[in-house]
């Protein structure tokens, strides 16, 4: 039976390997294909801003560059004029067809820009994102027409930046809160040579710069208890006795000296000691840490003096980030501004609100980068402006509104020059405001 047995276990194992060999083949079994990712294709986005001074350029570009190596499709050219040229390069710009995709923009332009239609609007997330994350004075900073436009950066008010060496050298011990104290101060803090030429003023002005010469007007006025315009914006009111006696208190000032509007014409004046005092945005924060004749140290801020009938006010104005409707990568150009203006993380502040309060010496608007760098807005300082933002009134954000404080600027330099009396220029003023008014209702 052994044999028998052998024999039969060998042909059953000769016939598995003989099918095994020439039996039917399987097919091979097909690769998983891995579907391409596309590569982005090539974006250039051109960005114009009136960031230029080496202290701003270089901490945006760095950002920028940062982005870059993200989303190495996307080249970023950065473009940055001076801040009195920047209105005039946006419009020589687009009348040329060679307009950026990003603009910077001071928001008084936004409602022309709107008007002319040269804004496009972000998207729908993006606006909730804003009206979430910011204030609602900064969202509504950036609105025309129920329409949010951009991303809020900095805000900016107007304090009284006085020089503490002088004024412990005149025995004044503290900033003046009245339109009395200021007077009585800004002459004790004026120094002559013999020959009467002047050594420094009390005050500067800034005659030649719109905003330097209507934001702090405007400023004492809402702290005399005065208006700007009426409150449905159709009419300019700053032609009052409230308005008079404000300019008047310019007038009083120059007629005694001590206020030269001729002296310098900038902020400059009070940077080099030129002057004791000026009212000034807090973005001068970067050049008074660098360049202070009196060091830093001796910077003082305190609140914008009051009228009798009045109180301490200030004027606050905003920028925003926006886009150009002619742009062609416009979904590109809000990624970048996302990004720019989104938190790192959880408890941490945007790359906007880092440029903000490091390069430029700017509150951020948006809420949760004041609080990611609670520390660094605590400088006493930027500590002041922001407590100041409990006391502003915002710059009417309205179709002709840079015409209207051009005029007012003119005709208030006109007063200080002596070319018109101050009842004069403010009535010359208020026509031109109320023409412009009625053309744009």
């Amino acid at each position: 039976m052994k044999p028998l047995r052998l024999l039969i276990t060998l042909i059953v194992l000769g016939t598995i390997l003989f099918t095994a060999a020439c039996g039917t083949t399987t097919k091979p079994t097909a690769k998983a294909t891995v579907p391409e990712i596309p590569t982005p294709a090539p974006v250039k986005l051109v960005i114009l801003t009136h960031w230029g001074e080496e202290s701003l350029l270089k901490p945006m570009q760095a950002l920028l560059d940062e982005y870059m190596a993200l989303n190495l499709n996307v080249t970023i050219e950065y473009q940055a004029v001076t801040f009195d040229q920047l209105l005039t390069k946006i419009t020589t710009a687009r009348a040329a067809g060679i307009s950026p995709d990003i603009y910077h923009i001071y928001n008084l332009w936004m409602p022309d820009f709107v008007k002319g239609g040269m804004l496009v609007a972000p998207s729908d997330d993006i606006v909730a994102e804003i009206r979430a994350a910011y204030s609602e004075g900064s969202a509504g900073a950036v609105t025309v027409n129920n329409q949010v436009w951009g991303y809020p950066t900095e805000i900016n008010t107007y304090q009284l930046l006085y020089n503490k060496k002088m004024f412990a050298d005149a025995g004044i011990t503290k900033a003046p809160e009245t339109f009395d104290e200021l007077k009585d101060d800004a002459c004790k803090l004026t120094v002559k040579n013999a020959d009467g030429t002047i050594v420094h003023t009390g005050m500067a002005v800034m005659p030649g710069w719109d905003s330097g010469v209507v934001h702090p007007f405007l400023s004492l006025l809402w702290s005399n208890g005065g208006e700007y315009l009426s409150s449905d914006l159709s009419k300019s009111v700053f032609n009052s006795p409230e308005g008079q006696a404000t300019l008047n208190l310019y007038m009083d000032l120059i007629k005694q000296g001590c206020i030269d509007p001729g002296l310098g014409g900038s902020f400059n004046d009070f940077v080099t000691g030129k002057s004791a005092m000026i009212i000034m945005a807090n973005w001068l924060r970067a050049t008074l840490q660098t360049t202070f004749v009196d060091g830093y140290e001796n910077v003082g801020v305190a609140p914008i003096p009051h009228g009798a009938n009045g109180k301490s006010t200030t004027l606050q104005y905003n920028w925003l980030w926006t886009v150009d409707n002619s742009s062609p990568n416009k979904d590109e150009a809000w990624k970048l501004l996302k990004w720019l203006n989104s938190p790192r993380g959880e408890g941490k502040a945007s790359p906007m609100g880092e440029y903000l309060t490091t390069a430029l010496g700017a509150i951020p608007s948006r809420v949760s980068d004041q609080k990611a760098l609670a520390d660094t807005l605590s400088e006493y300082f930027l500590a002041t402006y922001l407590a100041s933002t409990s006391t502003t009134m915002p710059e009417p954000i309205l179709v002709g509104g840079q015409e209207i404080k051009t005029a007012l600027q003119t005709d208030v330099e006109a007063a200080w020059y002596g070319q018109m009396t101050t009842e004069e220029a403010l009535a010359d003023a208020a026509k031109e405001a109320d023409r412009i008014l009625t053309e744009n209702k």
